[in-house]
């Protein structure tokens, strides 16, 4: 491994970002920062035991430095400041016995609603381990519908390589009319029923519209339920909250977890405070530290909502996970103001939620509060 790491940057009149690390110039961040997918420039190279000195180097003409390298972590009182940001989570949901139905357990109006979808549009499924469909999987379902959601982010692994991940997992294949029009790569292990790679025919948008999507996921559910697992994996989603699958894999009974496969982001708020919280306002996200995970919703100057608005707001950014907790963070004293309409609207018996003002600090000092706090949740844990 090279003891060198390379330095990228990306400047504009809104938001300049250093990126450190050989995975920081991420697509799919830079397209949350920038509202487009731009190229990092090149500007210097740092060593491996040279990270903390480079960083606070480069605070000094940036907004916010983003770090992400496999295998080198930023050290000492510096970790204190820096965001830690799954590149991923990962969402399950429990299951009721076999013997028992499965419609109660799903009463969310819109899941309801795709149920009933599903039902009218006819669509069924079949397992299968047959190899050949495994790559006819790949071509024509798995492909087109990555590239149709993710454009310029997305990965998509070479056939050999998905073939070599995926061989020993079943299909899960979805049919219309006796045509095979969607499907999903899943594992089952011990009991639970795990899916790992979707896909439409041609990322059909009439199949879409149709439901089918709500179709692979309903399915799943289904035959999880069938052979008695307890508890479906839903997949992986990226860790911001406004990501539509998160939000979608939550009406399905999603509870957010770790998942540590890819390394994370770590995020140091310098320079102009604003810029930067006019990117966290925008996408909050979910922060972890110790296998705790907070989800950060913040409000400041670049949020402006009435009551009714922020009662939606809020509930649409509320996620459920036995190791999450959330922070609504106040950045201005307009805010602070209204801090028992926002207690009004949060729920206090669902899940863990506080209200912090940071109106009189920076956002500089919020990353060790957090750390503070899941800190003291261990140790109170292996009391």
């Amino acid at each position: 491994m090279s003891p060198c790491i390379p330095v990228y940057r990306i400047e504009s009149s809104t938001l300049t970002v250093t990126f450190i690390g050989r995975s920081s110039c991420d697509p799919y961040l830079i397209s949350l920062l920038y509202g487009e997918c731009l190229d990092c420039k090149k500007i210097a190279i740092t060593a491996t035991w040279n990270i903390n000195k480079t960083i606070l180097y480069w605070e000094k003409n940036s907004d916010l430095i983003v770090f992400r390298d496999r295998g080198f972590q930023p050290s000492g009182a510096l970790v204190d400041s820096l965001f830690n940001i799954p590149y991923y989570v990962t969402q399950t949901a429990n299951i009721p016995p076999k013997d028992s139905d499965l419609l109660p357990a799903f009463r969310d109006p819109s899941t309801v609603s795709d149920i009933h979808k599903i039902q009218k549009a006819g669509f069924e499924y079949h397992i299968s381990s047959d190899p050949a469909q495994l790559e006819h999987f790949y071509q024509w379902l798995y492909k087109p519908f990555i590239l149709s959601r993710h454009r310029d982010s997305a990965r998509i692994p070479s056939w050999p390589s998905f073939k070599r991940i995926h061989e020993n997992m079943e299909l899960l294949l979805l049919s219309k009319e006796g045509q095979l029009v969607a499907g999903a790569l899943n594992l089952q292990t011990d009991d639970c029923y795990t899916g790992y790679a979707n896909g439409v025919l041609n990322a059909d948008r009439k199949l879409i519209k149709d439901g089918v999507v709500a179709a692979i996921y309903w399915f799943g559910i289904v035959e999880a339920h069938r052979r008695g697992c307890r508890t479906v994996n839903l997949g992986t989603s990226r860790p911001f909250l406004k990501n539509g699958v998160l939000a979608y894999k939550k009406k399905w009974g999603g509870h957010v977890v770790t998942d540590d496969n890819e390394p994370e982001f770590r995020v140091l708020t310098c320079g102009n405070q604003l810029a930067a919280q006019r990117f966290f306002e925008t996408t909050p996200f979910i922060s972890q530290y110790n296998n705790k995970l907070t989800s950060l919703i913040f409000l400041g100057e670049h949020t402006v909502l009435n009551d009714r608005e922020l009662s939606s707001y809020l509930r649409a950014s509320l996620f459920q996970g036995d190791q999450l907790s959330t922070w609504v963070v106040l950045l201005n004293t307009e805010w602070v103001a209204r801090m028992e309409t926002i207690q009004s609207i949060l729920p206090r018996a669902t899940q863990s939620v506080q209200i912090i003002d940071l109106s009189a600090a920076s956002l500089r000092e919020l990353p060790a509060l957090i750390h503070k706090s899941q800190a003291t949740a261990n140790s109170v844990a292996l009391m």
